[in-house]
This record gives C-alpha cells, sequence and structure tokens, in this order.
C-alpha cells in the first residue's frame, strides 16, 4: 500500500467500522428493532447534542496544522477543512438535524439534557489532540476516521428507522452524509502528504482509535439510558419492620 493511498486506506478502516458496528449493542438492536421507541429517541438526542459541538474538532485541526512555509500542504489542509465546514453551513446540515428530530417526535430539543458520557465525548478530541503528545497530522487522522464511520453507520439506520419505527421523515440528514463523508475522508487523507515520510502506522491508528470512540459513544449513550429505565421500572422495596 502506498504511504497515503486514501482508497487503500478506507479499505482498511471501512472493513473496521463494520466490525464495530456487528458488535455494537446499540446498532444490532436498532436494526433488528428491539430498541424502545422512547430509547430511539433519548440516543438521538444525545448524538444531536454531540454533533452541534463537531465543528470545534475542525478548530483542534486548525490549530495543530504547520505553519505556512513549513510545508507544501498547509493550504490543502486548510482549504479541505473549510470546505468541510463551508458544506455543513451552506446545505444547513443543523436544520436537517432538527427535521429529522420533529420526526422523532422531539419538537423542542433546547430541552434535552446532556448525559456526562455525551460531554466527555464532545471534549475527547479536544483533550486528546490538543496536547503536544500528539501530531497535527494525527487529529488529522483522527477527523477523517471519524467521516468514514458514518456511511455504514447511517445505512444501518436508514434502514432500520423505516422498518421498525415508522420513521419515513427526516432521513435526509442520514441519506446526504453517505456521500459526502467518504468524499471528505478522502479530501483529508490526501491532505496529508507532505513532503517528509509520514508515519502510516500511526496514523491509521489514530484514525482506527477515532472510530472506536465514535461507535462506543452509541453504545455508551445506550447502555446509560437503559440503566436509567431499569431503575424506573424497579419495584421499590419496603421499608423493613423494626417493630
Amino acid at each position: 500500500m502506498a504511504s497515503h493511498d486514501s482508497r487503500s486506506v478506507a479499505m482498511i478502516l471501512e472493513e473496521y467500522v463494520d466490525s464495530l458496528l456487528a458488535e455494537s449493542s446499540f446498532f444490532s438492536d436498532l436494526s433488528s428493532g428491539r430498541v424502545n421507541r422512547e430509547d430511539v429517541r433519548g440516543v438521538f438526542g444525545q448524538y444531536y447534542l454531540w454533533r452541534n459541538q463537531f465543528h470545534r474538532w475542525f478548530g483542534i485541526c486548525v490549530a495543530r496544522s504547520a505553519a505556512f512555509g513549513k510545508s507544501r500542504n498547509v493550504s490543502r489542509i486548510l482549504g479541505e477543512l473549510i470546505e468541510c465546514l463551508g458544506q455543513e453551513i451552506r446545505e444547513d446540515h443543523h436544520g436537517l438535524a432538527l427535521s429529522f428530530l420533529a420526526s422523532l417526535g422531539i419538537d423542542d430539543p433546547s430541552r434535552i439534557v446532556a448525559l456526562p458520557v455525551t460531554d466527555t465525548y464532545a471534549d475527547s478530541f479536544l483533550r486528546c489532540y490538543f496536547s503536544d503528545n500528539r501530531s497535527g497530522d494525527e487529529a488529522l487522522a483522527a477527523l477523517a476516521g471519524r467521516e468514514l464511520s458514518a456511511p455504514s453507520r447511517n445505512r444501518i439506520i436508514l434502514s432500520a428507522l423505516p422498518q421498525h419505527y415508522g420513521v419515513t421523515s427526516g432521513l435526509e440528514f442520514f441519506g446526504l452524509h453517505n456521500a459526502i463523508e467518504i468524499a471528505h475522508f478522502r479530501g483529508l487523507w490526501e491532505a496529508m502528504n507532505h513532503d517528509h515520510e509520514a508515519d502510516t502506522r500511526r496514523l491509521i491508528e489514530a484514525a482506527r482509535l477515532e472510530i472506536w470512540e465514535h461507535i462506543t459513544f452509541w453504545d455508551d449513550v445506550y447502555s446509560v439510558i437503559l440503566e436509567a429505565r431499569s431503575a424506573r421500572s424497579a419495584p421499590l422495596r419496603s421499608a423493613p419492620d423494626h417493630a
């Protein structure tokens, strides 16, 4: 495999995404219709709160990029990051996300309260890649990996919600991202073609870690929601009789 052959790297990472999704408790249950409808709203509500902060991750990649003159590819790296954010704004992805929530029955997203696992995940990229222990290229590779985790994830969502939950509107948000996330990955990955020999192994590992973090986030949210449901439904114990 060439040092930064985006197509070859994408094949490796897509296989990893599929293996994690196959092991995922949330996506396995969603694909079979076993997730309670209220819990579907709960999980996607937390995803919405995380995604509202996703643009900050791009800022970390900008902050960790090389200075002009140190790398021939700085302009291309910044251009790819700007294009990703520009597309987000031009196509009103936030508005599409709101339409999706409405289709689930969530008319007032401002009432959604972030779970601790959601806040932790939202801050994880900042904590990890603002550190001098990680390079700007690793931050960019991790962001690219997060982008590549979306298409296979979205295919499960687009299949399960109409089939098991009767959700047939508001799905444009996930359908749109099936194509553009792959383009984003390739653009970001190719932007890392620096003059020096990059450590491809380390970059792939950063991408794999972020893919794992993303899918684990959904499972963590699902686990917390299931635990809360179980606690609410547990019968109250009567106080012991000390008479």
